[in-house]
């Protein structure tokens, strides 16, 4: 599955993210106190678009609520010092009715096989009630079960691919969101001229992907939001804030940040 989530294929899904960014402003506006939804539903919404080839409406859809309390599970499991075979970890030779970690991560794991295997599964029967998918329902399973023979995976090791995929990039993606909330929140001189930027490129019509080389105030603010706040637990933010936005415009030759061109 490498090959679907390089860099030359990631722009084909662009049409998909644009489709469900606009959703999300729709959300947004009718009910913006409950933006942290409109954010998970968003986030669910394009990476099952993109795996499964399904549409979420609301994000209280069954079978992505369960994914979510997986996705959930896994950040607390994998936390640093949640067991205590973390830090001893000769208790992995102890048999399974005297270790309950095992016996929990046994359940855990076949609560997460039957669900990726059903959605797996679920492409797999449209597949063959329909003859043939539809373009619109292009997706990482159909991609999947059009070449199993050649990727040589089997039924268990695909759903556990495609529904990984789900795991890293839904929850992540919807912190990033917050945590862009929270920047603008704190720094709303940074937000004004975004969308000073955002105005005089687009006018009245919406952001689209072709316009991004041309709003390089936009970029820095969301590059400097993901490293003020990294998705991911551990590290150290390196010295630069957003209030002096230190990254501030990219400079076109080398896509370097540079603060003679931040300051116009």
């Amino acid at each position: 599955m490498h090959h679907l989530t390089m860099t030359q294929m990631a722009t084909s899904y662009q049409p998909m993210q644009s489709l469900e960014s606009k959703k999300l402003l729709y959300d947004l506006l009718r009910s913006p106190r409950s933006y942290e939804k409109h954010f998970e539903r968003y986030s669910s919404g394009l990476i099952f678009r993109i795996g499964y080839g399904k549409t979420v409406e609301t994000g209280d859809e069954d079978y992505v609520r369960r994914i979510y309390q997986i996705d959930h599970t896994v950040e607390r499991v994998a936390s640093p010092g949640a067991y205590l075979i973390d830090t001893f970890t000769w208790l992995k030779y102890l048999p399974s009715f005297l270790a309950p970690f095992k016996r929990e991560a046994q359940k855990l794991h076949d609560n997460e096989i039957d669900l990726f295997r059903s959605l797996l599964m679920d492409v797999k029967n449209e597949m063959r009630q329909d003859g043939t998918m539809t373009a619109t329902t292009t997706c990482f399973a159909r991609t999947f079960w059009e070449n199993q023979e050649e990727y040589g995976l089997s039924v268990d090791e695909a759903a556990y691919v495609i529904g990984t995929l789900f795991e890293a990039g839904s929850g992540t993606t919807a912190a990033a969101m917050m945590s862009f909330c929270l920047c603008m929140c704190l720094h709303p001189e940074w937000q004004r001229r975004g969308q000073e930027e955002v105005d005089q490129v687009c006018g009245d019509r919406m952001p689209e992907f072709e316009d991004l080389p041309s709003l390089p105030v936009c970029r820095a603010i969301i590059k400097e939001v993901a490293r003020w706040r990294p998705v991911t637990a551990g590290g150290i933010p390196p010295s630069s804030q957003i209030a002096g936005l230190s990254y501030q415009k990219e400079d076109n030759s080398n896509n370097r940040c540079t603060p003679s061109t931040c300051q116009r």
